[in-house]
């Protein structure tokens, strides 16, 4: 493990992985210093978790003087190439993710996700398949509770959600299990090019050697060249039969070979998660989870039993036979049009948001395969208005109240209303469950509607 003990240690952004990553610092005898562009005011819920000796600068870095400091921890809101982080490099300063710092404490195995789309999903369902099996599971990363959190622990995994800001600075970070979802264009206005993203991406695979294993979406053109370092074990999951070891659907039956066993495990017909991503996301899940030793009749009771989590195809209500779903998680436009391949014509998108500069190339015949029509919110509304072309209905609205009520106008009983907004949502809230609970809160006031109208 590595030793911190008098290092002189700045952490840059205060979010739940800074809080964390000073904690463990402090714990490990480091002298620290915090560091972030949020007023002391904005930030004064976490400060009171803060160690009492740490240094402190908020309101920008201008007080900080980089000669003070050999190691810096950055959080994955931070930009890697923001003038501050670029001051702190040149400067010689060690700069490491939370992520990377925790991996050098840990004594549990580590099974890491990542992947532009359905890392959340993938993360939970493997945790949930471990803790049926009786494995005692720690649940984290980028999904929510930061890997400093667990350690000190005795786990018999660790189950970690892992985006491509936090594999910008790790170094040392080997999963036992890696798995690679999908890369599609994302987060392009921080990493610039689908080139840059994708080494990003293929850096949770860099350290692995004999005993590891990767698993990779055959189906996924720029998951699928990816290869395993020397040592490690490679396994793919696809939606067609594959002639290697890994998982597949075949007559819409999931089914997995490894180390030249057969398994069966579930239809796809019995997923409670809607979507062929969905079934995508079960096959890897289930293979993460045999090779982590679950016997296949395990995997299948708890992959059947998983229901998905909030803000990810959630299913909110069904008033006057029409579901309304909550996928506000669907942040770039091949979640959304993954989403859409789940229904057939009968559902109304509401989609627009926050620019990522990824473009909306594919959404038009997405659209004109599956929906009624679309209800476009948010900033980039225009740009997707023009980009859907000749299809209609398609209406720019004021909001999600409007957008909720144009949508559901459109449809007869056995139709969906569909929020996949295919865009960030900092232009009209705080996070992307901010906006999925702005479409519950309009889904609810709806179904008040249709029983004051009986």
């Amino acid at each position: 493990m590595a030793d911190y003990s008098g290092r002189k240690a700045l952490i840059i952004g205060m979010a739940r992985s800074g809080l964390a990553a000073a904690r463990l610092l402090d714990r490990l005898g480091a002298k620290l210093a915090i560091t972030d562009m949020k007023s002391e005011s904005e930030l004064a819920e976490i400060i009171e978790k803060l160690p009492k000796d740490a240094g402190r600068f908020f309101g920008g870095h201008d007080g900080v003087s980089l000669d003070n400091y050999d190691l810096a921890v950055i959080s994955p809101g931070v930009p890697y190439d923001a003038p501050f982080t670029k001051a702190v490099r040149k400067a010689g300063i060690e700069l490491i993710s939370e992520v990377e710092l925790a991996f050098t404490q840990l004594d549990s195995p580590v099974i890491a996700v990542t992947g532009s789309n359905g890392k959340s999903t993938t993360t939970s369902l493997i945790g949930a398949i471990l803790k049926s099996a009786g494995f005692s599971v720690y649940v984290g990363g980028n999904i929510g509770a930061p890997l400093a959190e667990a350690v000190g622990e005795n786990y018999d995994w660790i189950v970690a959600e892992i985006s491509s800001f936090q594999l910008e600075t790790t170094k040392t970070f080997r999963p036992k299990i890696g798995l690679l979802l999908n890369i599609t264009p994302d987060h392009l206005d921080r990493h610039k090019d689908m080139e840059t993203y994708t080494s990003l991406k293929a850096r949770l695979f860099q350290n692995q050697g004999e005993g590891d294993v990767l698993i990779v979406n055959a189906d996924d053109k720029r998951s699928a060249f990816i290869k395993p370092e020397p040592g490690a074990q490679a396994l793919y999951f696809s939606e067609k039969p594959l002639t290697g070891a890994g998982a597949w659907l075949e007559e819409g039956k999931a089914v997995a070979r490894v180390e030249n066993k057969m398994f069966e495990l579930f239809s796809a017909g019995q997923l409670r998660i809607k979507g062929r991503h969905n079934a995508q996301n079960a096959l890897a899940a289930s293979l993460a989870a045999l090779t982590a030793g679950v016997e296949p009749e395990k995997i299948s009771e708890a992959v059947i039993k998983f229901a998905g989590l909030a803000h990810r195809m959630e299913l909110v209500d069904e008033i006057g036979g029409i579901k309304y779903y909550n996928d506000s998680k669907s942040t770039n436009v091949d979640a959304t049009v993954k989403s859409l391949s789940g229904f057939n014509k009968n559902v109304a998108l509401i989609a627009g948001g926050a620019d990522k500069g990824s473009g909306f190339g594919g959404l038009a015949q997405a659209v004109a395969q599956n929906a009624k029509g679309v209800a476009l919110i948010g900033q980039t509304a225009p740009a997707i208005f023009n980009e859907l072309g000749e299809f209609e209905p398609k209406v720019i609205t004021k909001g999600m109240k409007d957008a909720v009520r144009l949508a559901s106008g459109w449809l007869k009983p056995g139709g969906s209303v569909l929020l996949s907004p295919g865009c960030a949502s900092f232009d009209m809230f705080k996070n992307f469950e901010d906006r999925g609970d702005a479409f519950k809160a309009e889904v609810a006031g709806l179904k008040e509607e249709s029983k004051r109208c009986r």
